[in-house]
């Protein structure tokens, strides 16, 4: 089982390159521009632990992990000021819709700024249909970062699958063909 989680995380890595979205100038080390990286691979989480959180919806709903245990969810934290974010959202929502048809998989387009009017109007102009969230409750340790974008895959136990910070191509055949694999398993 282990080997086979181990392949997933390799084979969603393959897509991914690293591009940090810091809050401040400082933390990127004084500079403005964007930094680049080479392709990395996705941390796998081996501590077992389910992870807890909530957010709310456009329309005030909460939604918590726990009433998502039996599903992949995909969550993507992102800002509507953050470059890298803003450039791989177009990719993040085409790989959404080619799957929002199956039931198994969640996504989840979660505003690190906690306005969620704000980033529904940047959607609804770029004409993306993930689903928006804001934190509700306090993000775990699991989870936390001080750079966005940051997606993190949640298996079907609600257990971190694999997290990345930076920009990612969701683009990739090998991203969504893992997530299915993770859908099946």
């Amino acid at each position: 089982m282990l080997k086979k989680k181990q392949q997933l995380v390799l084979l969603i890595s393959i897509g991914l390159f690293m591009v940090g979205c810091t809050n401040t100038a400082k933390e990127r080390g004084g500079k403005d521009e964007e930094i680049l990286e080479s392709p990395v691979e996705l941390a796998a989480e081996a501590s077992g632990e389910m992870v807890k959180a909530s957010f709310v919806d456009i329309n005030n709903g909460v939604t918590t992990l726990d009433s998502l245990r039996g599903k992949v969810v995909v969550m993507n934290f992102w800002a509507t000021w953050c470059p890298p974010c803003i450039r791989e959202m177009p990719s993040l929502n085409k790989l959404f819709l080619d799957l929002k048809s199956n039931k198994g998989i969640v996504f989840m387009a979660i505003d690190v700024d906690v306005d969620i009017k704000g980033a529904a109007k940047f959607m609804a102009k770029n004409k993306f249909d993930l689903p928006l969230y804001t934190l509700h409750s306090p993000l775990p340790a699991e989870l936390e970062t001080n750079s966005i974008p940051m997606t993190v895959i949640l298996d079907k136990n609600g257990k971190v699958a694999a997290k990345h910070t930076g920009m990612v191509d969701f683009g990739n055949q090998n991203i969504k063909t893992s997530l299915m694999k993770l859908v099946d398993e």
